[in-house]
């Protein structure tokens, strides 16, 4: 722990302060043996508002995928952090991310999850503007109660300074100084590359609207849980059983392998973890199974993969890939990820399913079906993580015990270069990299 001079402020009331970006930045107590982190990092409202200021506000966050939005009018609404945004697809061909609020009175414009529009009308006074924000018209402007010449009209929309995309991947933020990209994501643009790299085309197509779900707990447990290798074997011990009775016969289609419990634990202890500087988290296994792929069902799909990208890549591009693009952003099997909170102890996700172009139909119907089974909201893996989130929210009430332990695989840990490290699968590493992301975006300020 640190002296005790360094955290003065702990002793009256038990818990920091956390009204400024100095002291909540306290809230982690690191040393070379020890990493932990303060109840309060969780659980309380002033540091949450910090997070939207100097987190979701600065970071690349993402946004939408260009397959949601194909035709000139399409649109979809969604959150950067606390800020309702909306993303759409211009006659030009462009991508605009643009504050989901008329400049008049703050009506949203668009409340569904997307669709397509000639134009986007206020619901209030039908102010409109055109589908890049442009305002188009202000009814009854010239009426004798209308404005009067010296009327300033807005230009628009306020418009998200920042959009980048990569790979098809819409990102944008609301910081116009921040850092490009690609500079960002670093070495986390592996997790893009190999989940693209699955398609004969290197594309996918988002399937369907998001399952979207609201859990009891923090949206950091949400940003941690999706790369942890430690929980699986416990959390889902109902899961587990299920998988050593039934295997692949219910719909798994190879996506949770192993067949007894200790041969699943085997498997799941296999790879590495990567932590990131930027807060990134990823969790690789390469796959254990590359000649059954080459000559199995799939077999002329996998090897047109495996003629692209060569042997040693094919494992890792078919191999077990999960990751947590700082903050709010998360890949697994087939499947996008985002999260926002809403308050310190309640968080939106939503689930898009997705397509691999090109890959046979059999293959990604098959990957759908086990989405469903485990992720689905009747599946079995969801309800166990949803319950986890919530025990923990409520177990943070007992405040008398301060600080959380993310102490796992330290010792075993190796440099990668640029601030990366790697660590053992069901290590903390990943965990620890996005809380220094988080320290030193409240410290700072700055996005990453």
């Amino acid at each position: 722990m640190p002296a005790t001079a360094d955290l003065e402020f702990l002793s009256v009331p038990r818990e920091p302060s956390t009204g400024d970006t100095g002291r909540a930045a306290s809230l982690i107590s690191e040393t070379e043996h020890r990493f932990r982190v303060h109840t309060a990092a969780y659980t309380k409202a002033e540091v949450l508002e910090l997070e939207q200021q100097h987190i979701f506000r600065r970071a690349w966050c993402y946004v939408g995928h260009e397959s949601e939005l194909t035709k000139a009018g399409d649109f979809k609404t969604g959150h950067i952090g606390d800020q309702p945004i909306l993303v759409t697809r211009s006659e030009d061909g462009g991508i605009h991310v643009m504050l989901n609020r008329c400049p008049h009175r703050g009506a949203v414009l668009c409340r569904e999850p997307g669709g397509n529009r000639r134009a986007l009308i206020c619901p209030y006074h039908a102010w409109t503007f055109a589908i890049d924000g442009r305002l188009v018209s202000v009814t009854g402007r010239d009426d004798a109660s209308g404005y009067s010449e010296f009327f300033e009209a807005p230009e628009g929309l306020y418009r998200v300074p920042r959009i980048e995309t990569y790979r098809g991947f819409v990102f944008a933020t609301l910081d116009a100084k921040a850092p490009a990209l690609l500079d960002s994501l670093g070495r986390a643009k592996i997790l893009i590359d190999r989940k693209l790299n699955q398609s004969p085309n290197g594309t996918l197509t988002i399937r369907s609207k998001p399952y979207v779900g609201i859990y009891e707990g923090n949206w950091k447990f949400h940003a941690e849980n999706i790369i942890d290798g430690y929980h699986f074997m416990y959390t889902h011990q109902s899961f587990v059983k299920l998988q050593n009775k039934f295997g692949d016969t219910t719909g798994d289609f190879g996506v949770h392998k192993g067949g007894s419990a200790s041969e699943m634990k085997k498997i799941r202890t296999r790879g590495s973890v990567w932590g990131c500087e930027g807060g990134h988290i990823l969790n690789q296994k390469p796959a254990i199974d590359t000649q059954e792929m080459l000559s199995g069902p799939f077999a002329e799909y996998y090897q047109s993969i495996e003629k692209l990208y060569g042997a040693e890549e094919f494992q890792w591009i078919f191999g077990s890939n999960a990751g947590c693009i700082f903050p709010n952003f998360g890949m697994i099997h087939n499947q996008i990820r985002t999260w926002r909170p809403i308050a310190p102890d309640k968080t939106e996700v939503r689930i898009y399913l997705y397509d691999l172009d090109g890959a046979p139909p059999a293959f990604n119907e098959g990957m759908l079906r086990s989405q469903e089974r485990f992720y689905g909201p009747s599946g079995h893996g969801m309800p166990d993580d949803i319950e986890i989130f919530a025990a923990n929210q409520q177990g943070l009430s007992a405040s008398q015990l301060e600080w959380l332990i993310l102490e796992r695989g330290m010792a075993a840990e190796k440099p990668l270069g640029d601030g990366d490290i790697e660590g053992l699968p069901s290590s903390e590493t990943g965990h620890r990299a996005f809380w220094r992301a988080w320290r030193r975006s409240l410290s700072s300020g700055s996005g990453q």
